[in-house]
């Protein structure tokens, strides 16, 4: 019954969008006879607050007697054949050694004499719960990698690569530790902010690849559930609730790899048999940005170890 009912709410949350990923194709933009395309009256009807709040609500029937700020262990939080190797745990001097070599880059001196931390405001302290967001001018949307790039390029320093982890890897890993405690408060204000949430909301709802999977297929209506994962050896994996998946990223796994939600992106195309976006793409920076909006007022978890 609680399935019928979630995957009821969950139609009823995104309509025409589908967030069960009824649909694999994107509204064509056809004019209405205000003139205006379907995507537009679509976007204007969209409340970014409501959807956080209907999710919510969606979650907390699922999982009565979990707290929302304990979401974002993933499915470790709900399955007991899924665990999640605490700080402390086997592997934790990785996560220790990471922060240490972000924290190092962090205050390197560049050229000017300046550093990555005089580009933010106090030092990068509580700066990450408040991104991705969205330029007011340019209406370019910017996540936390995009910030510290930014920052590099105004130096005239060279630009990390999104997928070095002992560069943009660690200094992300450490510049998020400097927000562990604060709630997320990603803002969506603006026809540039609502253009990029509705697109990330419908990469969230749309179906692809081999296994016609979408996004909410696994993070709405599966979410508390464990499969075996074929393509890892048999590992079981658990579908974390969308709400609050954003919050404990980057991942460090054993030997010191970083995975981040932009990598976690790439696995879940890879396991619904679709060719994934580049990570630093328009389209992951828009379910990232959607994800973040959907989990405000959540707590903002330490880097943690990966088993």
């Amino acid at each position: 019954m609680w399935f019928e009912l979630t995957r009821c709410a969950a139609l009823v949350l995104l309509g025409t969008l589908g967030l069960n990923g009824v649909s694999n194709a994107q509204s064509p933009a056809h004019r209405s006879p205000a003139g205006k395309t379907n995507i537009q009256a679509a976007t204007e009807s969209i409340n970014p607050e409501r959807d956080r709040t209907t999710l919510t609500a969606i979650f907390q029937k699922k999982f009565p007697g979990v707290p929302p700020d304990e979401w974002s262990h993933g499915g470790a939080t709900f399955a007991p054949g899924v665990s999640v190797i605490p700080l402390g745990g086997n592997n934790a001097t990785n996560v220790n050694d990471i922060l240490a070599i972000g924290k190092k880059t962090w205050g390197r001196k560049f050229r000017s004499g300046k550093s990555l931390s005089a580009c933010f405001p106090n030092g990068g302290q509580r700066v990450a719960a408040n991104y991705p967001q969205v330029e007011p001018k340019s209406g370019a949307l910017v996540t936390l990698e995009d910030a510290v790039n930014a920052c590099l390029v105004l130096h005239q320093e060279p630009p990390f690569r999104i997928d070095d982890d002992l560069t943009m890897g660690a200094v992300s890993a450490y510049l998020r530790s400097l927000s562990i405690g604060q709630k997320l408060n990603v803002r969506v204000v603006g026809p540039s902010a609502l253009e990029h949430y509705v697109a990330g909301r419908r990469w969230f709802s749309r179906r692809i690849g081999e296994r016609d999977l979408a996004c909410a297929s696994c993070h709405v209506l599966e979410a508390g559930r464990t499969q075996t994962d074929a393509g890892e050896s048999g590992k079981q994996i658990g579908f974390s609730p969308a709400v609050g998946q954003v919050l404990a990223w980057p991942r460090i796994e054993p030997g010191g790899a970083i995975r981040s939600i932009q990598k976690q992106f790439q696995r879940c195309f890879d396991r619904a048999g679709a060719a994934p976006f580049e990570l630093g793409s328009v389209e992951y920076k828009q379910l990232e940005y959607f994800l973040s909006a959907v989990s405000n007022g959540l707590t903002i978890r330490p880097p943690m170890p990966a088993n």
